[in-house]
């Protein structure tokens, strides 16, 4: 009997040994010394734009019975799949959309211990009659074959199609087409289980994340209540105040390196309760969250500043500081079209809140350094830097004469100025 365990003991050793030493072996293969994609991630207001007349378009198709199509620019999937190897992997890609095809290649840095260098990977996704079928897939030196791949991806599509938090929108998908110019997807949306189609929802966050939101929205409930209880004028409140109170609160939570955490989902907190919106968006369950108080947030006086600072402070917690520059510059240039005018002082408040998210979420040290900051008595002048004599309400004929197309050397200065203010704020000292 002994012997007998001792032969499984080995035997177990030895299979153990060859399966790492397989793993070691195909690690060496894919990794290669040199990217195969050279590019930088860039997100520029046109691409923001396009993205929002999609969403609006995709808003008024609500009827599950109709089959709906969304067209994406071949140039929107390229930048769109860079920017997010960018933000996910710190890594580079690129995408090719041809007839009826699209070429994948990407590459991510690695390094750990000895090793350094790159996994490159090369695909092609080839339009089916539904989804499309991966083949052709190359990692480094590693050539995959199609037949591992296409069991691979099957494991992948059922495990998507079955899951609690992204079944419905994966099996909303009918059929992805693609052209040289755009991709096409195809979708009917699915019967919701919060009261038909007209509320259904891609949740987009997990069930840990939205315990923590839970946590920081009721306290904003409880928070406007106690404002408003027994008052008959307007309740109002500063912005400093709200973030005083809800990075201490993250403080407390933010054992074993989860101040990022923490922080990150108190800003999201904020920022949907600041601009009045449902948390259903992102979170379906939230549709029975108790609602707050009627409240106006205010950052120095104003309450435009304090929406541009929030909203500029959770995309950078959710995404990263350039997405966050480009979607503040991009409803700017819309307010100089058509509504309010181009704003200097509204990009301050976007650009000081951009860096708010980025120190308050970057880091375990830098989360920890923003709740330590806050545990004093802070004001607004702390999270708004000097802005009365930025210019505001600009038409886009004023702004063009002004400043041109934002090429000019007056628009580089002005822009200058504002980052010489921001950068002096006490959280980023």
């Amino acid at each position: 009997m002994i012997k007998l365990i001792r032969v499984l003991l080995l035997t177990t050793a030895a299979s153990a040994l060859l399966i790492l030493m397989v793993m070691a072996l195909l690690l060496l293969i894919a990794v290669e010394e040199e990217t195969n994609v050279e590019r930088l991630a860039v997100v520029e207001t046109r691409h923001i734009e396009r993205a929002k007349r999609l969403l609006d378009e995709h808003r008024k198709h609500k009827d599950r019975h109709v089959l709906n199509t969304i067209s994406i620019l071949s140039e929107d999937i390229d930048i769109a799949a860079n920017y997010l190897a960018k933000l996910y992997a710190n890594g580079k890609a690129r995408i090719h959309l041809s007839h009826r095809k699209a070429e994948i290649v990407a590459s991510v840095p690695v390094s750990w211990k000895s090793l350094t260098g790159f996994i490159n990977f090369q695909a092609t996704l080839v339009e089916t009659r539904g989804l499309p079928q991966l083949q052709s897939v190359r990692i480094g030196k590693l050539v995959i074959p199609d037949g591992l791949t296409r069991f691979i991806t099957d494991q992948i599509e059922h495990r998507l199609a079955n899951h609690s938090q992204y079944g419905n929108g994966f099996n909303s998908i009918r059929q992805i087409k693609f052209s040289s110019d755009a991709l096409r997807v195809s979708y009917r949306l699915p019967e919701s289980d919060y009261g038909g189609t007209e509320n259904f929802n891609l949740p987009v966050l997990s069930k840990a994340e939205q315990a923590i939101i839970y946590r920081y929205h009721l306290f904003l409930v409880q928070n406007s209540r106690q404002q408003s209880n027994g008052k008959t004028v307007q309740n109002t409140q500063p912005l400093s105040q709200i973030l005083q109170s809800l990075m201490q609160m993250a403080a407390a939570h933010s054992e074993k390196n989860r101040a990022p955490v923490e922080n990150r989902a108190a800003i999201l907190a904020a920022t949907f309760h600041i601009l009045r919106l449902p948390l259903k968006y992102f979170i379906p369950e939230a549709v029975d969250w108790p609602r707050a108080k009627y409240q106006v947030i205010t950052l120095d006086g104003r309450q435009d500043f304090a929406q541009h600072f929030i909203v500029s402070a959770a995309i950078t917690a959710y995404a990263d500081t350039f997405l966050s520059d480009a979607i503040g510059l991009y409803k700017e240039i819309e307010d100089a079209r058509s509504g309010s005018g181009f704003s200097f002082n509204d990009i301050a408040a976007d650009r000081a809140g951009t860096l708010f998210g980025e120190r308050a979420t970057a880091s375990q040290m830098g989360a920890m350094q923003i709740q330590q900051w806050a545990s004093q008595d802070i004001t607004d002048k702390d999270l708004m830097p000097d802005w009365q004599d930025l210019p505001e309400h600009l038409p886009k004929p004023v702004f063009r004469q002004h400043y041109g197309n934002m090429d000019t050397p007056a628009y580089h200065q002005m822009m200058k100025t504002i980052e010489q203010r921001v950068a002096v704020l006490p959280f980023l000292q």
